[in-house]
Order: C-alpha cells, then sequence, then structure tokens
C-alpha cells in the first residue's frame, strides 16, 4: 500500500490544502451505545500521515447524484455533522439558532470495484428516496476510550474483513484534488489500491456549538 505522503502527492501535502479542523473543547454523552448517539457526531481520520491524520470527514457534493455528497477530505466542503440513530448516520445542519437538526441525507456504501476480490464502496451521503432506496442501517461504533472517541463501522459478514480506505481522488478535481473515503471488504489477502491508505475513522461528540467563539462547520441555515 502508497503512502500518502509519496512524491506524487505534493501538491495535496503542501500547505493550504485542507480546511482545518477547529480546536474546540467537546462534550461527550453520559451514554452512547453501537448504533445510537442521539448527539451531533464529527468523524475524524486516523492515518499515518501528518497531512490527513485527525482531519473531520467533509461533505464534498457528487456531481453524479443530484442531491448527493461523497465523503472526503478537500480544502472547502462543509464538515460532517451526524446523528446516529437506529444504526443509521444521519447528516446534520445548524439552523440560525446553532441548534442542530437532521438534514435528511444518510450515509450509505455503493460498490466502485473489486479487485482480485477485494470489493471497495463508495462512502457517500444522500437522501435514500433518491438512492438506494432505503436508509443504510448497519453502520455500528465500537469501542469507547477514555477521552470519549469511538471507532466507526459497518456491518458485514462473519469472516470478512473490512474497513475504511482513503484515496487520492481520481475525478471531479475541480477546484482542486482532494481525498476520497471509501470502505473495502475482502475475504483473505486485501488488494493494493495505488494512492490509497487504510485508515480508521473514530467519532466524537461535537463541540458546545451555543459558544459563539466555538465554529464547528458544517451546513448552516440562512
Amino acid at each position: 500500500m502508497k503512502s500518502l505522503t509519496s512524491p506524487s502527492l505534493a501538491l495535496l501535502a503542501a500547505g493550504t490544502v485542507f480546511a482545518q479542523s477547529s480546536p474546540c473543547p467537546f462534550n461527550y454523552p453520559a451514554t452512547l451505545n453501537a448504533t445510537q448517539s442521539h448527539n451531533g457526531l464529527i468523524f475524524t481520520i486516523i492515518s499515518g500521515s501528518p497531512v490527513t491524520n485527525n482531519r473531520a470527514i467533509q461533505l464534498r457534493p457528487n456531481p453524479y447524484l443530484e442531491g448527493g455528497f461523497f465523503a472526503g477530505l478537500d480544502a472547502t466542503s462543509p464538515v460532517l455533522l451526524s446523528n446516529l440513530a437506529d444504526a443509521a448516520v444521519k447528516s446534520q445542519g445548524r439552523d440560525m439558532y446553532n441548534q442542530l437538526y437532521d438534514l435528511g441525507p444518510t450515509a450509505y456504501l455503493n460498490l466502485r470495484d473489486e479487485i482480485n476480490g477485494t470489493r471497495r464502496y463508495t462512502v457517500g451521503v444522500v437522501n435514500a428516496t433518491t438512492w438506494p432506496g432505503e436508509v443504510d442501517r448497519q453502520w455500528y461504533l465500537i469501542g469507547g476510550a477514555p477521552d470519549g472517541t469511538y471507532g466507526l463501522y459497518h456491518d458485514v459478514p462473519i469472516g470478512v474483513v473490512n474497513g475504511f480506505l482513503l484515496c487520492v481522488a481520481d475525478h471531479d478535481l475541480e477546484p482542486g484534488p482532494w481525498y476520497q473515503l471509501f470502505y473495502d471488504m475482502y475475504d483473505y489477502t486485501p488488494t493494493d489500491f495505488p494512492e490509497c491508505e487504510y485508515v480508521g475513522v473514530r467519532a466524537t461528540v461535537s463541540a458546545t456549538i451555543n459558544n459563539g467563539e466555538c465554529d464547528i462547520g458544517g451546513f448552516v441555515a440562512s
């Protein structure tokens, strides 16, 4: 697996490519089970690259699917705020009073390609009535570190190895390069996708959004 800090990625690594995450304090829930949070969640990348590690996942508009988004990292897209409810990842926005509300689009997986037994799925967010027709209710959190973070996973058949993959995007390159998030599954040996890195995704409860000095991003109603 190639490192995301290879010379071919110099442009991505050179400075102001990504929107910076705000170093706001976080509020953690008193209780949180595997499939239900009822809180605003921010998902961040765990990687071996200083360029992408600890970056908040963003919603990048999908030009191929009306009302849809890619999950990834870029310079300008809003941070994904979400509500984990009934094993579904529901995207959220903030109203003019800084209160969270469900936007409607939810997270889903869509098979991108399959190479030598490794299936790579695009992680996208869209209103399920548009596609794929029903809400994906197979997401769950695991762990629960002392700092209030949890790992995000998708349910798969027993014996299937699975996890997130972060790749340099090979499409929709305007206004600049970006990273696209995938979920992969395989039975034995993973395929080496070029310019990709296996990463973790962790969830933390979002910052105190009522604090005017603490802007966590996301969609904001006008």
